[in-house]
């Protein structure tokens, strides 16, 4: 047991003096972040700290890699012909090597040049570099998620934010599909800033007037613009409704449509007679119906279901048949010498058959009491007559 405890605490020793020695003899070199996104033609602030171990600084440098085996110095402090902290190129941040710090600006990145080397040189020409990698980005990338009608929505613009000596301005539009530009002023828009990015969210609650509408992010930096854009997709559904004619003559024609707007689409409908759908029907396509020549027992409710994601829309209308009452017809003749004459003029004998066909029991007996009573009082009127002149 003992023999085990002193293996392992030599092994800790060694290994601890390993490292110690390994630390202390080369450099290291942090890229915070290791990756740099940048707009070719502007400038790239690249964050980066180094310590240099045991090895006695001479200088450092900074080389731009086309390949990593092809590299060129663009910058060395310090420089023996030229005491500045500033080329063409670069900008370095912190002139006191004491302080470790080798944060730089890069300017005018170039769609070429992808990657910077940073190089620690010592006396004996002991040497350290890291390399960094610059991302070029000449469009925001914008994020729309799957929207639905009615319920908020976070649609996100990133743009980068390489250099703070050209801060970027965001701005959004939307455009319909009639190309109308929608004012976002009662929208609600945030922007969130970090040291290598501009974060700019729109809060959207769509409509179905939205479906397949553009959305555009448009970032300005100064001079240089770059923009993206993308179609919105709504998820939405209208009222389910019924098309057609709730009244009918009997012996016509009806046709119902079920017609429902909606995207995604809905179900195929599925039709119904007085909440039934065992129902005799010549179908003319899957969201109509026909029925020729309708009957009295056509009449009823007819309703019409679909599906819309897992809702059941349900829609009815009421069909009403109308009869003929104009059963009896009477057919026209015409004179051969008058076209328009007609060779029976019955509205004399209609008002007769007219007049007969309204009395009735009460009026003869109303009529029959009345002469008795005029044909007793002019017998007694007679009678005192010629009873005076005698």
């Amino acid at each position: 047991m003992q023999i085990i405890s002193c293996c392992t605490i030599l092994f800790i020793l060694l290994l601890n003096m390993l490292c110690t020695g390994k630390e202390n003899k080369d450099g290291n070199i942090i890229f915070d972040p290791p990756e740099v996104t940048a707009v070719s033609g502007l400038c790239a602030l690249i964050s980066c700290t180094f310590t240099q171990g045991k090895t006695q600084l001479q200088t450092v440098q900074w080389k731009v890699c086309n390949k990593p085996s092809e590299c060129k110095t663009i910058f060395e402090m310090p420089n023996r012909r030229r005491k500045q902290s500033e080329t063409e190129q670069i900008k370095w941040l912190e002139p006191d090597l004491s302080k470790n710090n080798c944060s730089s600006i890069i300017k005018e990145i170039k769609e070429d040049e992808r990657e910077y080397a940073f190089t620690i040189v010592g006396h004996g020409q002991n040497s350290h570099n890291s390399n960094v990698k610059i991302i070029i980005q000449d469009e925001p990338i914008m994020y729309v998620p799957l929207l639905s009608e009615g319920e908020e929505a976070n649609l996100t613009c990133p743009a980068p934010f390489p250099c703070p000596e050209t801060p970027p301005e965001i701005t959004w539009w939307i455009k319909t599909r009639e190309g109308n530009i929608i004012d976002l002023k009662d929208n609600i828009i945030t922007l969130i800033t970090s040291k290598i990015l501009y974060l700019s969210t729109l809060t959207l609650t769509p409509t179905s007037d939205l479906h397949n509408a553009t959305v555009g992010c448009d970032v300005s930096y100064g001079s240089k613009n770059i923009s993206t854009s993308g179609t919105l997709e709504v998820m939405y559904v209208k009222t389910l409704r019924i098309l057609g004619n709730g009244k009918v003559m009997e012996g016509d024609t009806v046709s119902l449509n079920c017609s429902v707007e909606s995207h995604p689409p809905s179900s195929d409908p599925v039709w119904s007679f007085n909440g039934t759908t065992d129902i005799v029907m010549n179908q003319t396509s899957a969201e109509s119906f026909t029925i020729t020549n309708v009957r009295k027992e056509h009449a009823g409710v007819y309703g019409c279901m679909r599906t819309y994601r897992n809702k059941i829309l349900n829609a009815s209308i009421t069909v009403v048949v109308i009869r003929d009452t104009n059963e009896s017809k009477v057919n026209e003749s015409f004179s051969p010498g008058s076209e328009n004459m007609p060779l029976n003029d019955t509205r004399n004998t209609t008002g007769i058959e007219d007049f007969l066909n309204n009395l009735d029991m009460s009026k003869i007996l109303t009529f029959v009491a009345g002469m008795v009573c005029s044909a007793l009082i002019f017998s007694v009127v007679l009678c005192c007559y010629v009873f005076c002149h005698r």
